[in-house]
């Protein structure tokens, strides 16, 4: 089997008194999707901000596409998560005034691709999302949002797409076909996906789901392989 393109090794953190990762370890596998539920104040999205360097853990090694972020700093941290990570936040955290084709571009261009090609790649993963040409993005709808926001994590071809309840702002039909698409990535840009989510049915389309409580990550019912 390949290298994963996350491997968390030996996780620990805290927040004051409190433990909210113990020796936490998961690994996600090129063309994998990963689940992640649990309660509220769990550390959901605090697992997210490690993977991305965002919060520096107590101990332990959180490695995408064979570089440990926690080692990392500065512009070679921004440098690596630019090129190796894509993230999908709860609400689409798209610049309004900007439209789609801006929004996306604009990752390429401050990972530094030449514009031309910025702009070409934009507008070929917006074609392929089914996102519709707006002069800004402050009118669209949540799903078009969404959509716009995926391409934007893609642009530039990450080996890891994070998502922070990519769903939860979204009426049931529109969940639904942004969770289609969000987990149809991995097969078409062969990119690992990590997910949390609090919603039961997003989170059964992943092949692996895990539940985060007490520090440690565990296998769900009917969830395959489990940690790794």
């Amino acid at each position: 089997m390949n290298e994963p393109v996350l491997r968390v090794r030996g996780l620990s953190h805290a927040v004051g008194e409190r433990r909210l990762f113990e020796s936490l370890g998961l690994e996600v596998q090129a063309g994998e999707s990963v689940a992640i539920t649990g309660p509220s104040g769990s550390g959901k999205s605090t697992l997210l901000s490690c993977v991305l360097g965002l919060i520096r853990p107590g101990t332990g090694a959180v490695e995408v596409a064979g570089t440990d972020v926690t080692a990392l700093r500065g512009s070679a941290l921004a440098r690596h998560r630019s090129r190796h990570i894509g993230m999908v936040f709860q609400f689409g955290e798209l610049l309004p005034e900007l439209s789609p084709l801006d929004n996306v571009a604009l990752a390429a261009l401050l990972a530094g691709v030449p514009r031309s090609a910025a702009y070409r790649q934009a507008a070929a993963l917006l074609d392929e999302l089914d996102v519709p040409a707006a002069s800004s993005s402050e009118h669209m709808s949540g799903g078009e949002r969404q959509r716009t926001a995926v391409a934007r994590a893609l642009i530039n071809s990450p080996a890891l797409l994070l998502a922070d309840e990519p769903t939860g702002a979204l009426d049931t039909g529109t969940r639904d076909r942004v969770a289609d698409l969000l987990f149809s990535m991995p097969a078409r840009h062969r990119c690992g996906l990590l997910v949390v989510t609090h919603d039961g049915t997003i989170a059964q389309r992943a092949d692996r789901t895990l539940a985060l409580g007490d520090g440690a990550l565990s296998a769900t019912n009917g969830s395959g392989t489990g940690v790794r």
